[in-house]
Parts: C-alpha cells; sequence; structure tokens
C-alpha cells in the first residue's frame, strides 16, 4: 500500500492509454506519466529532498500538480497542500507550522515567496520549484526533470509512512495539520472504487482544486487504476459539461456549489453526457433542494459521500436511496464502523442524536504537532470530527450538524441545519445560514441570515411564518437578517463561526 507502486506496471499494460488530460488538451500516457514521476523523483532528490522531507505546493489544477503527488510520494517526502486563495499570513501559518523544506508553485504564485517570514525562506532556501515558466529565484521542474533519471527511487517505505500533511479548512478554529499515510490513501482508493465500480476503463474529471484532497484523490485514483484523469484547470459549468461530452467522462466529483450551477446551466440540456455514470458530492452536506434539481436536470446518476482528511470515505448512499431518505449520507463501508455516543460517552439507541465516532482502515495518523487535539478527536481507536447525527434501524447515518454549531435555546437542543433546510424551500430564498447569538433569558436565540433569490421580495415575518408552519415553536428564528452572500470555504462548507464574529463585532459597537 504505496502510493506510486502501480506506476511501474501500468506503464507496461496501459503503456500508451492516456493517463492525464489537462485542460488545454494535451495528455500524458501512462508510460509518460510514469517516467516523468520517477525522473523529478531523481531530480528532486538532487537538491536534498529526501524521506520525510515536507514540501508544499500552491498552485491551480494540472497534469504537473499530479506528478509531483506521486514523485513526492516515491521517494516517501510528505507533500504539503497550501489552499491557492488563503492571505498571507494563513499561508505561512502552514509553511511555519509543517517545517516545509521546499516549495513548488505556478507562476501566478511565485511572487508570494519574497514575502514570507526569513525564517521560512532560510529553512527552504534555493528550493523554490516552479511549476510552469521560470520566475525568477524558482527553479523549473523541467529542469530538474531533465536532469533526472528514469528509475523508481531505492528508498524502502512502509504504508504508515507519511504521505501528505493536509490542513483542514478551519470552520472551528485554528487548522489542524492532518497527517495521511499511504495506508490510508490506498484503503481510500480502494473503497472509491468498489462503491462506485471504478475501473481501469473510468475516465474521471474533478474541476475542484487539487489542494482539496477529494478532488485530487479522485484523480489520482484513476492514475492508480490504469484510468485516465482529464485536469480542469479551475471549475467553470459550460466548459465542464463541453469536457464531459468531449471526453466521455464517466465519474466526477462536484461539491454541492458546483452542483448547483450546473443544474441551473443554459446549456445542459444541449450537452450529450450519456458517459456519466456517476456524480459524486461531497466535501460538504448536500443541501435537499439542490439534491432535487440535481436528480431533475441529470437523472439518477447523483450519489453522496460523507467522509474527511482524517477519515477517507464513511460512508456512501446511491441515487435511489437519496430520494427515498432525506438528508442521509448512507451506510458504511465494508470494515468502517460507527456509534453515537452522549456527552458521557455512552453509546445511544438508533434514532437518537449524539456525536459521531467511527473506526476504520482509513484514519488518518493524527494531527502533526498536535497532540492535544489529536487526543481530544479520539475515544480509544474511535475516532470524530465533530459531527453531530443519528443512525436509523437500517443503519443509514444521517448527519445533524457540527457539535460546535449546535444552538442551546430554552434547554432545547436546536440544529441549524433543520431551521436552514426549511428557509431554503421557500421560494423566495436562495441559501440561509443559521446561528445561535447569546441571550439572558433564553441562552441563545436562533438567528438566521438569508440571501434572497435574485429579484424576489419577501419579508422577515412572512419567514418567521413560513418556519413556524413547518418546525416546532422554539425553533422558529428570533430574528432575519438579509444579506447578498454568506461567508463559504472553497469547499462550499458554510462558515457560520464568521457569522458569529459579525454578530458579535456589530453587538460590541452598538454598546
Amino acid at each position: 500500500m504505496i502510493l506510486g507502486r502501480s506506476l511501474q506496471s501500468n506503464a507496461r499494460i496501459y503503456r500508451d492509454r492516456p493517463a492525464v488530460i489537462d485542460g488545454g488538451g494535451a495528455s500524458l500516457s501512462h508510460a509518460e506519466f510514469t517516467d516523468r514521476v520517477w525522473r523529478l523523483a531523481s531530480g528532486l532528490a538532487r537538491t536534498g529532498i529526501g524521506k520525510n522531507s515536507r514540501v508544499a505546493i500552491m498552485a491551480r489544477n494540472s497534469a504537473d500538480y499530479l506528478v509531483v503527488h506521486f514523485a513526492l510520494g516515491a521517494m516517501g517526502a510528505w507533500m504539503v497542500p497550501i489552499n491557492f486563495s488563503l492571505k498571507l499570513p494563513d499561508v505561512e501559518f502552514r509553511l511555519r507550522h509543517a517545517e516545509v523544506d521546499g516549495i513548488f508553485v505556478s507562476r501566478e504564485f511565485a511572487a508570494l515567496v519574497p514575502e514570507l517570514s526569513a525564517s521560512t525562506r532560510q529553512r527552504v532556501g534555493g528550493r523554490v520549484f516552479a511549476l510552469d515558466g521560470t520566475p525568477d529565484a524558482c527553479v523549473p521542474v523541467a529542469e530538474l526533470i531533465a536532469h533526472g533519471q528514469p528509475r523508481a527511487p531505492d528508498i524502502l517505505l512502509s504504508p504508515e509512512d507519511i504521505l501528505y500533511v493536509g490542513y483542514t479548512s478551519g470552520t472551528t478554529g485554528t487548522p489542524k495539520g492532518a497527517l495521511v499515510s499511504h495506508r490510508a490513501i490506498v484503503v481510500g482508493f480502494l473503497y472509491k472504487a468498489l462503491a462506485y465500480g471504478l475501473t481501469d476503463r473510468d475516465i474521471t474529471i474533478n474541476a475542484g482544486p487539487y489542494w482539496h484532497s477529494a478532488p485530487r484523490d479522485f484523480a489520482a485514483l484513476a492514475v492508480y487504476l490504469g484510468g485516465t484523469a482529464i485536469v480542469p484547470e479551475k471549475f467553470e459549468p459550460e466548459q465542464y459539461l463541453a469536457d464531459v461530452e468531449r471526453y466521455r467522462a464517466t465519474n466526477s466529483f462536484l461539491v454541492p456549489t458546483m452542483l448547483q450551477r450546473l443544474a441551473a446551466s443554459p446549456s445542459l440540456a444541449t450537452r450529450d453526457l450519456s458517459s456519466m455514470r456517476a456524480l459524486i458530492s461531497g466535501g460538504a452536506p448536500l443541501p435537499t433542494a439542490v439534491k432535487e434539481r440535481v436528480l431533475a436536470a441529470f437523472g439518477p446518476i447523483l450519489t453522496e459521500f460523507y467522509g474527511a482528511t482524517e477519515t477517507r470515505i464513511v460512508t456512501v448512499i446511491s441515487s435511489q436511496e437519496l430520494a427515498a431518505r432525506e438528508r442521509s449520507v448512507g451506510r458504511p463501508l465494508k470494515d468502517v464502523e460507527l456509534r453515537i455516543l452522549d456527552g458521557e460517552g455512552r453509546d445511544l439507541p438508533a434514532g437518537q442524536v449524539g456525536e459521531v465516532f467511527l473506526r476504520g482502515p482509513g484514519l488518518f495518523s493524527g494531527y502533526w504537532r498536535d497532540p492535544q487535539r489529536t487526543e481530544a478527536s479520539h475515544r480509544g481507536e474511535w475516532f470524530s470530527l465533530g459531527d453531530m447525527g443519528r443512525i436509523d434501524a437500517e443503519g443509514y447515518l444521517y448527519l445533524v450538524d457540527r457539535k460546535q454549531d449546535m444552538i442551546i435555546s430554552g434547554g432545547e437542543n436546536i440544529f441549524p441545519n433543520d431551521i436552514e433546510e426549511c428557509l431554503e424551500r421557500h421560494e423566495a430564498v436562495a441559501e440561509a445560514a443559521v446561528i445561535g447569538v447569546p441571550d439572558e433569558q433564553w441562552g441563545e436565540l436562533v438567528v438566521a441570515y438569508v440571501v434572497p433569490v435574485p429579484n424576489a421580495t419577501v419579508s422577515a415575518s412572512e419567514l418567521v411564518a413560513f418556519c413556524g408552519e413547518r418546525l416546532p415553536g422554539y425553533m422558529k428564528p428570533r430574528r432575519i437578517e438579509f444579506c447578498k452572500g454568506l461567508p463559504r470555504n472553497p469547499t462550499g462548507k458554510l462558515l457560520r463561526r464568521e457569522l458569529r464574529e459579525q454578530h458579535n463585532n456589530s453587538a460590541l459597537a452598538a454598546e
């Protein structure tokens, strides 16, 4: 279970089959891809990068992003993917926390390197590698490859060796660096192949940014299996649909916001998408209203899974089950076990809401340089992402909300997702977010932030009444705030923490 071990056989068996096709249509066969991986690994070794070195990558999607991924894995170095939309202090935090020894950048982000702290630049030294072009003070990847050797690194690796450090999105606080081993990645690959029936004949297209683990994993999985990965630089609905038709793509990972944009695309009805077998949603909960629109637009090929950097894929649900089981994320895969625990760590019966704990062979290896949060997220061998949920009598998991987002008002536990789903069923509501704000009498009050549908007119009292007809009285929003947009991270996860901070700052300013 070592990432890259399959390349040698793939280069023989699927020699001339495309492994990767980039956004411009240029392709690398499996033989060419493998040769490029080996040469890059050899070239990196000449710069001092070796086993257990940490090497960051801050770049848009490209064929060479995947080459870097496999090359670092083959030589035992740890990849540190960096979200390129972050501000400089957030980038600096990750590079410093990971103690990186080098960094790959695409041309547009090369100018950021001189702005890093002196200590980070000193540690990186001259190991700034340019994926495209030759920006100042960068070593071109093409140069490393040109001087590399076309053979696999002769390095002893264990399945428990670390493959990459995945920094969490930080929706509830300071990001954590999850240590993901070769074992965890390959287990995730095999589970995805089983869940979606993927083979060496599949062609995947994943337009999400590769600093996020899911789109990168699905692309790397296609290469691992001997199939083909289409690599768009970024997500554009019209271009995405054209690429599905052009390359006869068979599967794709998309976050809910992408699915929503695709369902609204004017060219959807004119494209031949008959090759697509699975639209795979993940990264954030799939709202019921979006699910219904996507199923209506694409037919019964939509599926959803629950998982994270720390866990890989945990549960999966088919289109037929999605239609019949509102808000379920499915049942656990083979060898994955789930428990629902109360605040005292006791198992709860079917149907009751508690914290979701799991165990299985795809779990991560802890948080880098953070033993306290590693310990806090575990109960023995059982791990929790901090999600609240319930399991029905047939073993289906229903996610309710994040533990940190639960509202306690008048002694009642209220989960924002329930109210958001209700609000988003109103024809004038495009999206909604709900938070709890401090209140002397009730403990917390429910406040809803609502983004109206363009050109729609709706009042706060109308929405409160709408919720009152469909929800218990204690769950009705006590206040409605209209806004132009909601804070989300690049994977589409709602950042309620920012709304709470915004409310608190407004309250202080009013005092």
